[in-house]
């Protein structure tokens, strides 16, 4: 498969910003913003999401971490709560720029923190830096994943971690959802190697005009491949949700915010509430979820 051109992963990447954050951003104070990064954590928590389970929030104070494609700057924001000297870096303007917005408001909360545009196969970083690099959902969307997961090691101090996140090819919502419900039901596999890309990642108020370069998915076997140089490599799969089922997902989405309601702390990641997960959809995602949490440690 040919790479994509990285204007192209620039151009979808920004317009689903537009989508997504856009007035989110618009109408954010500081007020808003502090209690938007509380109601953050309470969901993370809810959800057992790498960012509270895998990223040692108690332990961030003073540590300098390197987010790779913060979005709008949610999680960056949730770090620096915490004394995180946070460096954030997206290949879009839009991103960086609605990230540094966040730390301008948080003031000295967010001493130190500053957000850039970079590409993540070339960060424009010094070796041994970072004592921590996070990204959530990010290096499978760019043309070379190993170049990235490269320049991650070679970023991080030695001793220093590794929290990631990638999409996981051994899970429901890529074999039934996915290659099922929408690669042979609605026959997208035979549309060319980047099908999955293409029916994957759009959200938010927009009609979507720009297609997804690329969106990649691993084994358990590829994740150990691809993070070989590193050490103490612990993986966990997470996040199963019932309404990502083609067409009757919509039905379920309406009984599941009827019967466990929506939570704010999506407003910052999502650009809405979160719709809750069910006690079963969150056992699932032990099993079968879409989402590898990935650590692992430079020698």
């Amino acid at each position: 498969m040919s790479n994509p051109d990285k204007q192209d992963v620039k151009k979808f990447w920004g317009s689903l910003y537009d989508s997504l954050y856009e007035d989110v951003d618009r109408d954010m104070t500081r007020e808003k913003l502090i209690a938007s990064i509380d109601d953050l954590e309470d969901m993370f928590r809810m959800r057992d999401f790498m960012s509270v389970v895998e990223m040692p929030l108690d332990d961030l104070a003073g540590k300098r971490v390197l987010e790779i494609g913060p979005g709008a700057g949610g999680h960056s924001a949730l770090f620096a709560r915490h004394g995180a000297i946070m460096t954030s870096a997206d290949i879009t303007f839009d991103r960086a720029r609605s990230t540094q917005a966040k730390f301008d408001l948080m003031g000295e909360m967010a001493q130190g923190a500053q957000a850039l545009q970079s590409d993540g196969e070339n960060l424009p970083f010094a070796d041994d830096t970072f004592d921590i690099v996070y990204s959530n959902g990010v290096l499978h969307h760019t043309p070379d994943t190993e170049r990235a997961i490269a320049e991650v090691y070679r970023v991080l101090k030695p001793g220093g971690q590794a929290v990631i996140m990638l999409y996981c090819k051994s899970s429901w919502h890529y074999w039934v959802n996915m290659v099922i419900g929408v690669g042979i039901l609605r026959g997208k596999l035979i549309t060319g190697s980047n099908w999955l890309g293409r029916a994957t990642e759009w959200g938010g108020k927009k009609q979507q005009t720009v297609a997804n370069p690329i969106t990649r998915c691993y084994t358990a076997g590829g994740i150990r491949k691809l993070f070989s140089a590193f050490t103490d490599i612990t993986l966990r799969k997470g996040e199963f949700y019932f309404y990502l089922i083609p067409g009757l997902g919509r039905f379920y989405r309406r009984w599941q915010i009827k019967h466990y309601g929506t939570h704010p702390g999506g407003l910052l990641v999502y650009g809405e509430p979160w719709p809750i997960q069910s006690p079963l959809e969150t056992r699932l995602g032990k099993i079968m979820g879409f989402a590898w949490f990935i650590t692992g440690r430079k020698s």
